[in-house]
């Protein structure tokens, strides 16, 4: 009778066999990721493309079946990805504290690689600036909150070529956690349509237009906040900043838009940038 190494000798050369074909497949990714960055290089394309990444992961999971658990999958493939991601190119990742949003670092790792180029600062509108200058390709900065100062999405008129492209987590495993922790990811790229997005807005205010005011007057125009914040006018002259995080890829000409800054007394409004939706694993598998 077949002890059982000898059984399972068949199922670990086959698990070698794949080993090698995937290795196989990682390396001809890898040369066709170089041919890809070559020719952004001639042209000017970006390297990170949030929009891309979150079509390729929704792609997958939707074919994804079996044990292993789709947490799991995503984590391998934004490994892969963030690799690619360097291949093409510099790339460096600007951070600083989220004081009750998790740990940015460990953000920055999980979607850039464990080895991504990273750099710490002290505040978000440093990592904003250091964006803007070009000091970092990408920044992780807080997800917006209320305050009586000025925040640093109130400040980005200061950086008119920085956008939010993404937010992180993309991938939550549990509405329980779903707002728990997270940061927002910024560059200068231009944000791109996924299929699923959500787009973050500002108006400036003259005056001291309240939350309630304000959450009323934008569902008149159809724009329903899933997220508010509002804070203090940088120029300390008493208006406010409010923030709307709104479904749908929506630019700062949408009537919509137009006609909330209207109700609001010519408001400036300003689009701080378009994310992909996150992807709510209510099976947690």
């Amino acid at each position: 009778m077949a002890n059982a190494s000898d059984s399972l000798a068949p199922l670990r050369r086959e698990i070698d066999s794949i080993d090698e074909n995937l290795h196989d497949l990682l390396m001809r990714r890898a040369e066709i990721v170089g041919e890809v960055g070559r020719q952004k290089a001639s042209d000017g394309g970006p390297t990170f493309r949030p929009a891309r990444e979150a079509q390729l992961l929704r792609r997958l999971l939707a074919r994804h079946e079996g044990a292993l658990p789709k947490g799991v999958l995503v984590r391998l493939w934004r490994e892969i990805v963030a690799s690619s991601t360097r291949l093409q190119g510099s790339f460096s990742v600007g951070y600083c504290p989220i004081e009750g949003q998790g740990d940015a670092l460990r953000l920055a790792n999980s979607q850039f690689g464990l080895d991504a180029n990273v750099q710490r600062f002290a505040s978000a509108a440093q990592v904003v600036s250091a964006v803007g200058r070009g000091d970092a390709s990408v920044g992780l900065v807080p997800l917006p909150h209320d305050s009586d100062t000025p925040e640093w999405w109130a400040e980005m008129q200061n950086a008119p070529k920085v956008q939010i492209v993404a937010r992180l987590p993309w991938f939550v495993a549990s509405p329980d956690t779903g707002d728990a922790t997270g940061a927002f990811v910024v560059s200068t790229g231009t944000p791109e349509e996924s299929g699923d997005d959500r787009s973050v807005l500002t108006f400036a205010c003259d005056d001291d237009v309240s939350r309630a005011r304000f959450a009323e007057l934008a569902r008149e125009n159809k724009l329903v906040a899933e997220n508010q914040a509002v804070a203090a006018g940088p120029d300390g002259s008493g208006g406010r900043t409010h923030l709307v995080d709104v479904a749908g890829f929506v630019t700062a000409d949408d009537p919509r838009v137009r006609g909330l800054s209207t109700l609001l007394g010519e408001a400036e409004a300003r689009l701080l940038g378009v994310y992909a939706a996150p992807f709510l694993d209510s099976f947690g598998t």
